[in-house]
């Protein structure tokens, strides 16, 4: 076993000035693991032992949330693959991990194997989250191959749609279909180098199956990768974000903090202040910003857009003493009253649609997935970091204890040996370089004219005079080394062209040693024993 999946320590519960620094895994095939597999079901019991101590509310809203999300998972699974797998009831625990509906690197995909593994393990009900509501970078991956004029592993980017990103992933509508219906064969052909059997062919064949059926980029590439899945044997449920929010339940967990919103802004502030100072981070963008308040407006921790105008605004909202305005600032708003807690959720629900769509920030979704949906959620470790400011708002705010998340990652490079560590011998070459202007002694064997020279220096060199007498002693020195240096043109010139061509080697190791390959170019087979291996060990 890794060294890495061997110093997998317990959970540890940190007070408001202390937070985790996660890593990712490095070596092939090493996982990063807190707790670890074995430990997971007791972690799962001792969520449920906090969660059932939280008041009605949370009770309440719990068993509602989860009715709809089972529901809705079922539901949404069922129109592209088979769930006769799953009980019949809607009491079993629920495992919970999610992510965005894009080609990700294995160590990213292992979170979905793991997920699937430990809710037949725990005999719990394993779902993942599609977050669609993340703006989606783009249209493309980013596919190793061979430069064929240097035989250096260099990066080709392959496209599935002409148009892309910049709008929430379930607005991302394909514009090119042709383009779309070869992708799987320029991503093929790219990495065929490297790569003999992708399974790109694979998850491209589901994936042209649910770009008819739903139109979208997201949905398309997040059911095709579930379809994948259940061809080995993954038994999990998928529902997106936007079908979460669509409930009752998501509507009076929002609503319960916007008409708290002004301390709600006080605790995320605050938290968040602590977080950047506890890390050293000076920019006010990170890990998110603070809450802003503006001419009577607070900012609220959603997304609000539309199918006509699908580019993500900041929710506002201003409040008064029996009702609140929800709005983008620009043109898009609701009042809702909120004398009575359930009718002012049953409201708010009413008034999203199409047009009107409120979609949680990264923080908030986890908040309500972790403290509402889930008995416990696996994130990766961009997640585990930042859902530590996450657990200081939700304490501060709800006055909860939330429960513990189990961190969950793994590096996994391509198949195939890999090249040998070349960074010393750049570091030699470059002091060699240095040497030729500084040292040009050490090359005598090519001055064999400049032995005199050669020798003068040395006897300098056992002569130094004391401090402040050295400035005629540093001339000499200065002079001789560029009369030696002068000789050995030919000597750099060698050098340089050898730094060159072991600087692109290293280039192209790191490219083929590297973690953020998308899983797509990978054998199949070779992830899934690899996955197995480490969700067995």
């Amino acid at each position: 076993m890794n060294s890495d999946q061997q110093a997998n320590d317990p959970p540890v519960r940190r007070d408001e000035h202390q937070f985790r620094e996660y890593r990712a895994p490095r070596g092939n095939g090493a996982t990063f693991l807190e707790p670890s597999i074995a430990g997971a079901p007791q972690l799962l019991r001792d969520n449920q032992q906090i969660l059932v101590g939280h008041d009605a509310f949370w009770q309440s809203l719990r068993h509602r949330g989860r009715r709809q999300l089972v529901a809705d998972a079922k539901r949404y699974t069922s129109a592209y693959r088979d769930i006769d797998w799953t009980p019949d009831g809607d009491e079993a625990p629920i495992i919970m991990a999610g992510h965005q509906p894009a080609i990700f690197h294995p160590g990213v995909w292992f979170k979905n194997f793991a997920l699937s593994h430990l809710g037949e393990s725990s005999g719990a009900l394993a779902i993942n989250l599609v977050v669609d509501n993340d703006v989606a970078s783009g249209s493309s991956i980013r596919v190793p191959t061979i430069d064929p004029a240097t035989g250096a592993a260099v990066y080709r980017f392959v496209a599935y749609d002409k148009a892309g990103g910049g709008v929430p992933y379930e607005q991302s509508t394909i514009t090119d279909r042709e383009q779309f219906q070869r992708f799987d064969q320029e991503v093929i052909k790219a990495v065929a180098p490297l790569v003999s059997n992708p399974c790109v062919d694979r998850l491209w064949h589901h994936a042209r199956g649910a770009i008819d059926r739903c139109g979208v980029a997201g949905c398309a590439l997040a059911q095709a990768r579930h379809a994948l899945e259940a061809e080995i044997g993954l038994r999990t449920l998928e529902v997106p974000l936007a079908v979460v929010c669509r409930g009752d339940a998501f509507s009076e967990f929002v609503l319960s903090i916007l008409i708290g919103l002004r301390r709600f802004h006080q605790c995320y502030n605050e938290s968040t202040d602590l977080y950047r100072k506890a890390h050293g981070i000076r920019s006010r963008a990170h890990p998110v910003p603070n809450l802003a308040e503006q001419d009577g407006w607070l900012e609220a921790p959603l997304w609000i857009y539309g199918n006509a105008a699908p580019e993500r605004r900041t929710a506002w909202v201003k409040l008064a003493s029996d009702h609140l305005v929800l709005g983008d600032r620009n043109g898009r708003e609701i009042r809702i009253d909120t004398a009575d807690m359930t009718a002012a959720a049953q409201q708010l629900c009413d008034g999203l649609g199409p047009e009107f769509k409120l979609r949680p920030r990264a923080l908030l979704t986890t908040m309500y997935a972790r403290t509402v949906l889930s008995d416990l959620f696996l994130h990766g470790i961009g997640g585990a970091k930042y859902d530590q400011l996450g657990d200081l708002i939700t304490s501060s705010f709800f006055g909860i204890t939330p429960p513990t998340y189990m961190v969950v990652s793994a590096t996994i490079q391509l198949p195939g040996e890999q090249s040998t560590d070349q960074g010393e011998q750049v570091r030699s070459l470059k002091r060699a370089l240095r040497d030729t202007l500084y040292q040009p002694e050490r090359f005598a064997d090519q001055l064999t004219s400049q032995r005199e020279i050669i020798d003068r220096k040395r006897r300098l060199l056992t002569a130094i005079p004391p401090k402040g007498q050295r400035g005629d002693w540093h001339r000499q020195i200065a002079e001789i080394n560029q009369q030696l240096s002068a000789g050995l043109e030919s000597v750099r010139a060698d050098l340089r062209q050898q730094l060159a061509r072991t600087q692109r080697q290293v280039g192209s190791q790191k490219i083929l040693q590297s973690r953020e390959h998308p899983f797509c170019i990978f054998p199949l087979e070779y992830l899934h024993e690899t996955f197995n291996s480490m969700v067995r060990p």
